[in-house]
């Protein structure tokens, strides 16, 4: 309490107002306490009414997502109240060539499908959902979609297609594998 004081030379003391660091860190702190105790601050009623949800974003550079990935990605977002926004990336091919507008339609195509049945098995788990499809390089995509997204706690991805495609972000990245 004393470091949230400060000395007026006059006429005595007056509150200084809790940095925004600090503020996130006590509620990171508090989630991952409910988390552990298995709430979500949903079932306790903790989340303010119009506040934006925080979100973890979970990577597939494959068109389909791995079932471990998906597992992990919907039991966490559960314990923590999350929201899980499912990010599938293709390469970017270079414009002009028809066999690469047909592979990239083909990529879409089966990230759609993919992203339909994580949407399913979220629902049944009680997990807000999204899915965005995204083409160029990993690393450039993830940094866009988190800054677009806001309120990103961190991001999910595959330990095989982490170490495959160099995805190197500066958001909290945790590996799943399988």
């Amino acid at each position: 309490m004393a470091a949230r004081m400060r000395q007026k030379p006059e006429d005595g003391f007056r509150l200084k107002r809790p940095s925004r660091l600090r503020e996130f860190l006590e509620d990171v702190g508090q989630a991952a306490a409910l988390a552990e105790s298995g709430f979500s601050g949903k079932d306790l009623g903790v989340s303010a009414p119009g506040v934006e949800n925080k979100k973890i974003v979970v990577v597939s550079t494959d068109a389909e997502f791995s079932p471990a990935l998906v597992r992990h990605a919907l039991s966490v977002a559960g314990r923590l109240g999350t929201e899980v926004v499912a990010l599938s990336i293709g390469s970017l091919a270079p414009a002009g060539d028809d066999h690469a507008r047909k592979a990239r339609e083909l990529f879409e195509m089966r990230a759609l499908r993919s992203g339909e049945n994580f949407s399913l098995q979220a629902s049944q788990a009680g997990v807000s959902f999204r899915h965005v499809v995204r083409f160029g390089k990993a690393a450039e995509v993830v940094e866009g979609e988190c800054g677009r997204l806001r309120r990103v706690e961190f991001v999910l991805a595959c330990k095989e297609q982490r170490g495959r495609d160099g995805l190197h972000v500066s958001m909290p990245l945790f590996e799943v594998v399988g």
